[in-house]
């Protein structure tokens, strides 16, 4: 009998004890939790959109007593809404600040994207009609792109992917012996191809190829500037962009 009163006593201590080892650890645990969300942060600093498009910012890491509300600088140039979507109204430059409040009373957080509105392009070049690599190399395919102020890039795709493969921001990859051809097109359905033969030997480095305009795309690429500036302009609305930019 003793022995059992003996047993329930050290299951009862062992059940108090427990329940203050819980109450001192879990606000610690809890804070911890919170802050491995770390801090709010945008899913851009910096966003170019086509005029006429939306873009929608994203806010990370923000915790359930956080509410946010997005302004626009210039409205005129770029509206945002409540939900962070950003609408593209006119050409020029704008700032979309976020506000980030914490009902527990926390100082308000201040996020800010710089939006730059551009023309669509109406025409895209690149560098090379016809270039060589070796299985395993590498290469940045340069383009030009009209005119100098557009928000728009070019989208890029391979006729043959297992010859040679091509990355959002124009990096060619040889992967096997034979021909494809790389394009970059834009939307309004102009587009510059690459005819790409990729050999089996030859000296492959860690470097990358660059493929920078030649003296035929570069006259080439003036011809239709000329024509351009003859037509719609009064000067040089020209761009020159590589996938290293833009890859991130």
């Amino acid at each position: 009998m003793k022995q059992n009163r003996f047993s329930k006593g050290i299951i009862t201590l062992v059940f108090l004890l427990s329940l203050s080892f819980f109450s001192l650890f879990a606000p610690a645990a809890k804070a911890y939790a919170n802050n491995t969300t770390g801090e709010p942060k945008l899913n851009v600093k910096s966003k170019a959109i086509v005029k006429g498009k939306d873009y929608a910012l994203k806010v990370y890491n923000l915790s359930e007593t956080q509410t946010v509300t997005f302004s626009s600088e210039s409205p005129k140039i770029a509206s945002v809404d409540e939900k962070g979507v950003v609408s593209a109204l006119s050409i020029g430059t704008t700032v979309v600040t976020v506000t980030i409040e914490d009902s527990e009373g926390s100082e308000p957080v201040t996020l800010q994207c710089k939006v730059t509105v551009g023309p669509p392009a109406i025409f895209v070049m690149l560098s090379r009609q016809q270039a060589e690599l070796v299985v395993g190399q590498r290469a940045v395919m340069y383009w030009l792109i009209a005119p100098l102020n557009t928000a728009e890039l070019p989208k890029f795709s391979s006729s043959k992917p297992e010859v040679a493969s091509v990355s959002a921001g124009g990096i060619v990859t040889a992967k096997s012996e034979g021909t494809a051809y790389i394009f970059a097109q834009i939307d309004n359905g102009h587009f510059s191809a690459c005819r790409i033969t990729v050999s089996a030997e030859g000296e492959v480095t860690e470097e990358e190829k660059i493929f920078k305009p030649d003296e035929t795309t570069e006259n080439k690429f003036a011809d239709f500037l000329v024509d351009l500036n003859t037509k719609f302009t009064n000067g040089d609305n020209t761009s020159e962009n590589t996938g290293a930019d833009t890859a991130q």
